[in-house]
């Protein structure tokens, strides 16, 4: 986007790449963000900082009137999360969540048909890993539960949601009654208009992470037929490599261009701060739903 013009926030000390005058990869950049804020006439902010500084910086540019578009998931706590949109609300500004998933061409073709009814309702979703893939969860070290991984789980969650155009209402655990316990069980999840997620046990082992294109397939079926999803395919970071073919259009760029747009008042944000904060509620509910093998109503 040439008509673009961008800083940053980067610490020198932590940064191998920063240039010599302070610049990161030709960008102008400032060590703390209100010092952006008050130096640089951002137009909005895009706000990728670590979870346990993203509230701060995202209040700061609210009540700065600057638009956001924040890293997913907004917080790995619901109440502080919850706490951030109610600001963004009273601000009234322009809240944008990191949900690169939805503008994958592969998924924008699947939602399509979907959304048609050409595979009928209600449908049944089962997710499961490809192969390569790490998983989706995490162990919690102190707990030692293990359920679906903030980051990975969300943009999970976020992505059936916009796929099946519904909401998430009941979250459980089932067993494949073949006798081995744990190691059998399922992640359900139920939806509003009757259809059903089902998440299999390989990914909800510990220590998952989704790093790679292509790490989760789905398969929707309805009562008209059935459709296969590599679900993360096309949704990487390609740009972010200073060696890149940075001509090549991917799903991230595609909604920084959107976030571009929303600013400027020609297009809505692909996915708002609602988006996010739902799919936290759902993520949770499905970290409680598997540590305590309970039904967790939403």
């Amino acid at each position: 986007m040439p008509e673009v013009l961008l800083a940053a926030v980067v610490e020198s000390e932590s940064c191998l790449s920063m240039e010599p005058g302070g610049k990161f990869h030709g960008l102008a950049t400032f060590p703390h963000h209100r010092i952006l804020l008050e130096q640089f006439p951002a137009d909005g902010m895009v706000i990728c900082v670590s979870g346990d500084r993203r509230k701060e910086t995202v209040v700061d540019c609210v009540r700065a009137g600057k638009p956001i578009l924040c890293e997913n998931p907004i917080s790995e706590a619901l109440v502080e999360a919850r706490e951030m949109w109610a600001i963004s609300q009273a601000h009234d500004v322009l809240f944008g969540v990191c949900f690169p998933v939805r503008l994958s061409s592969a998924c924008c073709r699947v939602r399509k048909r979907i959304l048609q009814g050409s595979l009928g309702n209600p449908l049944t979703v089962t997710v499961r890993k490809s192969d390569g893939s790490t998983g989706l969860s995490s162990e919690d070290p102190c707990g030692g539960d293990s359920g679906l991984r903030a980051n990975p789980g969300t943009a999970l969650v976020d992505t059936l949601r916009w796929l099946l155009g519904g909401e998430f209402t009941l979250v459980s655990v089932m067993d494949s009654g073949d006798g081995t316990g744990e190691r059998s069980a399922w992640l359900r999840l139920e939806m509003n208009h009757g259809s059903v997620v089902t998440v299999e046990r390989s990914l909800m082992d510990p220590l998952g992470v989704v790093k790679t294109a292509g790490a989760v397939s789905l398969e929707i079926s309805g009562p008209l037929g059935r459709l296969d999803l590599e679900l993360f395919a096309g949704a990487d970071s390609a740009g972010s490599d200073p060696g890149c073919d940075r001509s090549k259009e991917t799903p991230i760029r595609r909604m920084l261009a959107n976030f571009v747009e929303a600013v400027r008042g020609r297009a809505g944000v692909a996915a708002g701060g609602m988006d996010g904060l739902r799919a936290i509620e759902v993520a949770e509910a499905a970290r409680r739903a598997w540590k305590y093998r309970t039904t967790v109503v939403l």
